[in-house]
């Protein structure tokens, strides 16, 4: 848990959030005299990453020929809302008052020096590479270029689906991963009831298992269908274009959130170099000041959540350079109780810094939803994205503040939620996700 000194800067009825001051230093790269490799974040990628023991390539998906639903609708065009925003004053989003734990490693505040973390390899601050660069920076530019097809775009057309579609399937790419994604936030299935013939890392992809324990095997059980769906609506020219990129938006961006998390742990109980992965998933192998992915998405919104994310993942990245023997990187199971509870303490700090950077993602649509409202403006696709996105944050949200959650899973599953119900959500998720 953290302690938020939330500002109450009022905006006059659908004002946005205002920017955070962002004091972050641009990365630099330097040789390192240990013979790992290091980045100043502009490196490119060279495709599938041949070593790599935790993403094995997996088949992709014919195009899919099912259609989805689409959300009810919210508000009419031409429907005024004006007395339901009467009197609507949400806060800005000011930060200023933030401060980590005093556990917490913090690399951007005098190198590391006034913490309580070893000296390690990030502690200036870039993110020193385990090994080459991985072949998740492929993925975070096709995230990229199918946002620009779809939800960046006004009217994506069918033939912007295919395309976008076609970076979606791409080898080695978004699909392979995302359907056999797992969410370690819940407990893993027992290896009693493993599949022999199927590796540890792909038990989800086994239909029998993704079914039973839906909540870890979310990938299949729950982001394919979804993406699928609307792929196959809009390259059709089903319903509403805009619908389907949202969800699509807000499917992919589910996927980056929790991938970055699971790198993280596998970096320490998989394969060391899953330590480039998470830090390729949230920032497309880019700079902390130029990232792109979901780290851009952060970083537009909160330049405080977006440093904390980058501070946690330097903590993973840290802890693996203190736990090396030599060179070598013995695994989390075989180290000393000191050694893996400091990388339970880094893994959490990178966890809290991803609940409060995906909640302010979340929070900026809410936003958008209410200024749609009071303008009378269309605000399906909004919606769309949020009953993805939205309810991803329960089980969090559960564990922090019941009486708060209530609130926020209540919201996910109106049909057409009026702006003051929305505004009265975004207090609700202030108060359960503060600054990390």
């Amino acid at each position: 848990m953290r302690n938020l000194a939330l500002c109450t800067a009022l905006m006059a009825l659908t004002a946005c959030p205002a920017d955070d001051p962002n004091t972050t230093d641009s990365p630099t790269s330097d040789p390192t005299t240990d013979g790992t490799a290091s980045t100043d974040g502009t490196a490119t990628t060279d495709g599938t990453d041949a070593t790599s023991t935790t993403d094995e390539p997996t088949s992709t998906t014919d195009t899919p020929t099912s259609t989805t639903d689409e959300p009810t609708s919210t508000t009419d065009p031409g429907t005024t809302t004006e007395s339901a925003c009467d009197g609507l004053d949400i806060p800005a989003i000011d930060e200023s008052g933030c401060e980590p734990l005093a556990t917490d490693y913090q690399p951007r505040t005098n190198n590391s020096a006034d913490d309580e973390w070893p000296a390690c390899v990030s502690d200036t601050g870039p993110y020193t590479l385990v090994d080459n660069p991985p072949s998740t920076i492929a993925r975070i530019v096709a995230y990229e270029n199918i946002a620009d097809l779809l939800w960046r775009k006004a009217d994506p057309t069918p033939a912007d689906f295919t395309a976008a579609r076609s970076e979606y399937v791409l080898p080695e790419g978004l699909e392979s991963r995302l359907v056999r994604r797992e969410d370690l936030h819940f407990p893993p299935i027992p290896e009693a009831e493993w599949d022999p013939q199927v590796d540890a890392d792909k038990q989800c992809t086994v239909e029998a298992l993704a079914t039973k324990y839906a909540e870890r095997c979310v990938g299949p059980a729950a982001m394919k269908p979804l993406v699928d769906e609307a792929f196959a609506a809009g390259q059709a020219g089903e319903g509403d274009a805009k619908i389907h990129a949202a969800r699509i938006h807000g499917g992919l961006l589910w996927f980056l959130y929790l991938s970055v998390y699971k790198e993280a742990n596998t970096c320490a109980t998989v394969a060391p170099k899953d330590c480039d992965s998470a830090w390729a998933y949230y920032t497309g192998g880019e700079a902390i000041d130029a990232p792109i992915g979901m780290a851009a998405e952060v970083d537009a919104i909160s330049g405080n959540a977006h440093e904390r994310i980058h501070d946690g993942i330097l903590a993973t990245r840290c802890w693996r350079d203190i736990a090396q023997d030599g060179g070598m990187y013995p695994l989390l199971e075989t180290l000393p109780d000191d050694q893996q509870e400091l990388f339970a303490q880094g893994w959490e700090q990178l966890d809290q810094g991803l609940h409060r950077g995906y909640a302010v993602i979340v929070r900026d649509h809410m936003q958008q939803y209410v200024d749609a409202s009071c303008s009378s403006a269309d605000t399906q696709a909004h919606w769309a994205f949020l009953q993805v996105a939205g309810p991803v944050l329960n089980r969090e949200a559960q564990d922090r503040n019941p009486a708060e959650a209530g609130k926020l899973a209540a919201l996910w599953t109106t049909d057409a939620p009026g702006p003051d119900e929305v505004t009265d959500a975004i207090f609700a998720l202030d108060a359960i996700f503060p600054c990390p």
